[in-house]
């Protein structure tokens, strides 16, 4: 019987340890974690084996939206310019930060005000959102939308809504999620942008504009619950894996 191999780096990716885990639960295959250069050896030794490649080389937030931008795919307007920052409009964010999650490294200017920008390998416009989404995509298939929406208890005066991550009170939900118009295609086109096979999509929606943008493709998402149960099952079907009885 055949196994799988997930290639990665570091071994003790929590990613790939997640993905181990809830695959050794589900089938009888033997499920590996190695690194890439011991993936690729393995399979070249044992052919009839699988491997499956925890993307190996990762872009930033600067690569991204340079790779974005020659695809096509809707995201916002950028710079990496400070003195081309005001073309920007009036709020603008400084990403201090371009290999960070969860909205780490953002200091929100104000264009129209007479202060310094602040220094930044990347600046972008502010899109006001109706919502934001994580739509996240395998071997260019959808297999799983979230929207970040508030927690109820939290104190609505001291809510951030421009940054909707876990310190404002934001938490991702499946609950009465109604997916504007393309957000699965872009999401798809966003992953192939960047030369993923899979990926985490961080879109937003303009409602008065009527258009979804691109933020960023995450490589390594967090994985829990439903969100494990889809990439699992995604890598199952992929592999041809056996279950368990």
């Amino acid at each position: 019987m055949k196994s799988l191999y997930i290639a990665v780096q570091p071994v003790g990716s929590g990613f790939a340890k997640a993905l181990q885990q809830e695959l050794s639960k589900k089938v009888v295959n033997k499920i590996y974690r190695v690194d890439h250069a011991r993936g690729a050896a393995l399979v070249r030794r044992f052919p009839r084996n699988s491997l499956f490649q925890v993307t190996p080389s990762t872009l930033n937030k600067v690569q991204q939206f340079n790779a974005f931008t020659t695809q096509n795919v809707s995201c916002p307007k950028y710079t990496t310019d400070a003195q081309r920052v005001r073309e920007l409009g009036r709020t603008v964010f400084a990403r201090t930060l371009i290999n960070s999650t969860g909205g780490k490294g953002i200091i929100e200017c104000d264009t129209t005000l007479d202060t310094p920008i602040p220094r930044a390998p990347l600046y972008t416009e502010y899109i006001p959102k109706k919502a934001e989404y994580r739509v996240h995509v395998f071997s260019g298939q959808v297999i799983d939308i979230q929207q970040k929406k508030k927690r109820r208890e939290v104190n609505q005066d001291n809510r951030d809504t421009r940054i909707r991550n876990l310190s404002n009170g934001y938490i991702y939900s499946r609950d009465g999620i109604v997916p504007p118009d393309g957000l699965s295609d872009l999401a798809i086109r966003a992953v192939s942008a960047v030369g993923y096979s899979y990926g985490a999509v961080d879109i937003i929606f303009n409602e008065r504009r009527n258009a979804c943008y691109v933020l960023e493709v995450n490589s390594r998402p967090g994985l829990m619950n439903t969100t494990l149960e889809r990439y699992s099952e995604a890598l199952i079907n992929q592999f041809n894996l056996t279950r368990k009885p």
